[in-house]
């Protein structure tokens, strides 16, 4: 246990020195013992040993330093008056003269301070220094406020309000929590109930601590639930963090004893290779992963898990069972274009993270490639991987399917219920495809399941916690949606955590040809030989991106041609439908969607183009934009505000002019 020692100056208020110590014992009373000090009492020469030093005010805190030898474990103790203090001040009348009393005028000074930092300013407050009294300036004066000292306030005032006691400040208590490393469950639970007793003007340091203790808890909550020993390591391998697993499996409560390399051999630590066959921890074996935890350049210190071999095995069966496994990783990912480089360095960093992450794409673009890369990257690697295609169930099926359902549920429902994705990927990922096709009411309870980590089956009112990481997907422009009313802005944010853009085929045009190559296998070599139909498929603006890619390296392979839509709609390598019918389109849709507050985006332009049966290349487009901006018929801005229409594109739209060749 802990010994800290309480410096005052003398006995004069035995009262006020008790309270203070109960106070500090009601807060750290099975963790430390406190003992009271009197300098007055100190003779010289004399030294004072403890833990830890609690000076009560400046004098103290600056004569310390001839008894104790070590400074820097003296705290100053601050006092706050009590939080039910302001009800009773509030009903002082505004403009009221008040007297405050305290055991010296430094200390009624220090309280009068404390009133006008927390922004009672409605009264004229006085300080009582007790040497001025028998010069009359306090005659005047009818109403005294004092912590628990009416004995000193002057006779003649006779209405005295009683504040109490001032209890020991959150700072100092928070202060001597961390210097002698108590930061724990009974005593933050302590501290969080103290915070709300005592009024003080650091409003910032209490929300930041409340914030952090609440984010610590739920983190170590999930964490601690897991079936995963997890370690936070330094770069020499000394514990920063501990789960509770990973103490179950060096058999050591102690978490800052356990020493990783006292039961690993020491080049499986420092291998940049993990092993692929469990190890042996203390007659457990289990199934080994590191990864760096990187501050630029440096490696700052390494994330590792342990997971226990017959978990793994009981978990890979089911999975294998249920098709729930991620087939690719990152090395599947054909590409030589420096876009989808940078997109795959972004995902592996994002893969040693447990962050939610969406994925924005337009269809075929490989979305849930790189989120099953993400899993196989990560350390939820070993457990199950399940997609959801979000968009090809009906509302009330998906919700079914999702969370799961109780026995009798509804009408259909199987007599013994149904365990939900949810919970199937429960210590995995969980990959929701197109979420923003989902429906208000599902919004909502996904919101919940990403807050809390828990769901709650159909028909059932049982909790279940959940061990996820989710990775979501959509080919919306889910911005747009948030600002139209359609999605939820704060389960956009919920999910927008770590960002990853995929580009079209259009944009990175350099992986064209080595997908070709990937899926026509011999057969590139006809198409390669033959110079109109290549350079026909290597401008091609493929709308259906790799996806469609894929379907027409099928079709060459049976037919040895390519598709009539792809001839017919490619001419000299510039795609799409004649310019004549596309610009008054582009015009009459720009002018559809411009207001005041904004226009409309290139991609809405082109997705309500392709509506209307009109096709035209991103690149043409931004080339046709260019021009009616240069004929003054529209206006292109940045961000929300987009393309709108001018006047005289209204007028050139409404005598339908006819299009000029660019």
């Amino acid at each position: 246990m802990k010994h800290v020692m309480i410096l005052f100056r003398n006995r004069a208020n035995e009262n006020a020195i008790d309270f203070i110590k109960a106070n500090l014992e009601e807060i750290f009373g099975q963790y430390i013992t406190f003992s009271n000090r009197y300098i007055d009492d100190l003779k010289p020469g004399s030294r004072l040993d403890a833990d830890a030093f609690l000076a009560l005010d400046d004098s103290v805190f600056q004569e310390v330093n001839d008894f104790i030898t070590d400074i820097s474990k003296v705290i100053k103790l601050n006092r706050s008056p009590d939080r039910s203090a302001l009800n009773k001040i509030s009903k002082i009348p505004a403009g009221t003269t008040v007297l405050i009393v305290n055991d010296c005028y430094e200390s009624s000074l220090a309280t009068t301070q404390s009133f006008y930092e927390i922004g009672i300013g409605h009264i004229n407050m006085v300080a009582y220094d007790e040497s001025l009294e028998h010069t009359g300036i306090y005659d005047t004066i009818d109403i005294a406020i004092t912590p628990a000292e009416p004995h000193l306030v002057p006779p003649h005032i006779k209405n005295i309000i009683d504040i109490g006691y001032r209890k020991v400040s959150f700072d100092t208590m928070f202060k001597l929590m961390k210097m002698l490393d108590l930061d724990i469950a009974t005593i933050n639970r302590n501290l969080f109930r103290h915070i709300h007793s005592v009024v003080e003007s650091n409003t910032a340091f209490h929300s930041n601590y409340i914030f952090g203790y609440l984010k610590s808890e739920m983190l170590s909550h999930i964490v601690n639930s897991s079936k995963i020993g997890m370690l936070l390591v330094d770069s020499y391998y000394d514990p920063v963090y501990v789960n509770d697993k990973a103490c179950r499996i060096f058999q050591n409560d102690d978490k800052a004893s356990i020493r990783i390399g006292d039961y690993l051999d020491p080049s499986v630590l420092t291998s940049s290779d993990v092993p692929q066959i469990p190890i042996e921890i203390l007659g457990g074996r289990y199934y080994f992963d590191k990864y760096a935890i990187r501050l630029m350049d440096e490696v700052a210190g390494y994330y590792i898990t342990l997971q226990d071999e017959h978990d793994i095995e009981v978990a890979s069966k089911g999975m294998r069972q249920k098709g729930f496994i991620a087939k690719h990783q990152f090395k599947d990912i054909i590409h030589a274009s420096p876009s989808m480089d940078k997109v795959i360095q972004t995902a592996k960093q994002i893969a040693l993270t447990d962050h939610t992450v969406l994925i924005q794409g337009e269809s075929g673009t490989g979305k849930e490639l790189i989120a099953q890369s993400i899993h196989n990257a990560s350390y939820r690697n070993k457990y199950p991987f399940v997609a959801v295609n979000c968009a090809a169930l009906p509302d009330s099926l998906l919700e079914s399917e999702l969370f799961g359902y109780e026995a009798g549920a509804f009408t259909g429902a199987q007599s013994k219920g149904k365990i939900g994705l949810f919970e199937e990927a429960n210590h995995g990922t969980i990959f929701l495809d197109e979420i923003g096709d989902i429906s208000p009411k599902l919004q909502t309870r996904l919101l919940r399941t990403i807050q809390e980590r828990q769901i709650i089956r159909v028909g059932s009112d049982r909790v279940v916690d959940l061990d996820i990481r989710l990775i979501t997907a959509t080919n919306k422009d889910l911005d747009a949606a948030v600002r139209e009313g359609k999605f939820r802005s704060d389960l956009f944010f919920r999910l927008n955590v770590l960002p990853i853009v995929i580009p079209p085929l259009r944009e990175r045009r350099e992986d064209i040809r080595l997908l070709l190559q990937h899926f026509l296998g011999s057969d590139f070599q006809n198409l390669d030989s033959n110079r109109t139909e290549k350079n026909i498929l290597l401008h091609y603006d493929w709308p259906g991106n790799i996806r469609e890619l894929e379907n027409i390296a099928t079709y060459y392979k049976t037919l040895s041609a390519l598709p009539e839509y792809v001839l017919h709609q490619t001419t000299s390598g510039n795609v799409y439908t004649k310019k004549a019918s596309i610009r008054p389109a582009v015009l009459e849709i720009i002018n559809e969607n411009t207001e005041i507050s904004h226009g409309i985006g290139r991609n809405a332009l082109l997705q309500q183009l392709e509506k209307r049966n009109l096709r035209i290349s991103d690149g043409n487009l931004r080339t046709l934009l260019s021009k009616l901006e240069e004929d003054g018929l529209i206006t292109i801005s940045k961000g929300r505000y987009g393309t709108r229409i001018t006047e005289l594109g209204i007028a050139a739209l409404s005598e339908s002019l006819p299009d000029e060749e660019e």
